[in-house]
């Protein structure tokens, strides 16, 4: 019996590998380590102990596990208004997230930081390079089940046939390369002072009124050190509450319900 769980896009996932699941898990995929291959998920996944090459880190944005009520209804449902409203302007205020290449997937968007020289890595520093994808992944409100260094991401010009209608994938900022130095900047920046990128990512600065976790009209929330913000009415809270807002209560109770269960 096969007891491969099934990964965000419903294929099933054994081990290192994918096998045939649910619909669209036939659907073309791009690599964004090694030779860059193209083709169904389940045949060119790999494992991180077989990533020689990194190409590209990947942050997955899914309309469906924002919050219609931060984010906005429309932007809940469709790519292109979440870019527009809302990702476009998060990138913009970070010098290394200004370079990402974005691309609109079928109901979510995939933010590309794609490297100007490949970063060659085996075994034990793989792992490291994966511990340090999935702390970029954080930069902004992402789906946190994606994957490190093996995350793949869907070519421009691919269906995805998850949809009915199937949907076109498409281009929606072209990006420019960035540095190892930058990409290792970026993973700094969001272990030792994500309160100030989040702020300034989110906000545009170290302040902002009125406060977006408590919405009081007299209020503001501004940067309490490295790692909290705090306003007069929440008092000091985690950095982290700056990302977690966008996400539904629905999703965040799955989650609870995963981690805790």
């Amino acid at each position: 019996m096969d007891n491969g769980a099934l990964d965000k896009d419903g294929d099933k996932q054994s081990g290192s590998g994918y096998t045939r699941g649910k619909k669209g898990s036939d659907d073309i995929r791009e690599a964004t380590f090694n030779t860059g291959e193209r083709g169904p998920a389940y045949a060119i996944a790999t494992g991180v102990d077989q990533i020689s090459c990194i190409n590209c880190f990947v942050i997955d944005l899914d309309c469906g596990i924002l919050d219609p009520n931060v984010v906005g209804e429309t932007a809940s449902q469709s790519a292109d208004d979440l870019y527009g409203k809302h990702v476009r302007g998060w990138l913009e205020r970070d010098p290394v997230l200004a370079k990402a290449e974005v691309r609109n997937t079928g109901h979510g968007l995939h933010v590309l930081l794609w490297l100007d020289e490949p970063i060659i890595c085996s075994g034990e520093d793989a792992r490291r390079w994966d511990k340090i994808a999935r702390g970029v992944r954080n930069a902004l409100p992402g789906d946190p089940k994606l994957n490190g260094i093996i995350a793949m991401t869907r070519p421009v010009g691919a269906t995805n046939n998850k949809y009915e209608p199937a949907k076109t994938v498409t281009q929606l900022r072209a990006g420019e390369p960035i540095s190892r130095e930058e990409i290792l900047d970026l993973g700094h920046r969001l272990v030792n002072t994500p309160a100030h990128l989040w702020m300034r990512v989110f906000h545009g600065g170290e302040r902002v009124s009125p406060c977006p976790l408590c919405c009081g009209g007299n209020t503001s929330l501004g940067v309490a050190g490295n790692w909290q913000v705090q306003c007069y009415e929440c008092g000091r809270v985690d950095a982290a509450s700056l990302v977690y807002r966008h996400y539904s209560t629905e999703f965040l109770k799955k989650r609870k319900d995963c981690t805790h269960g």
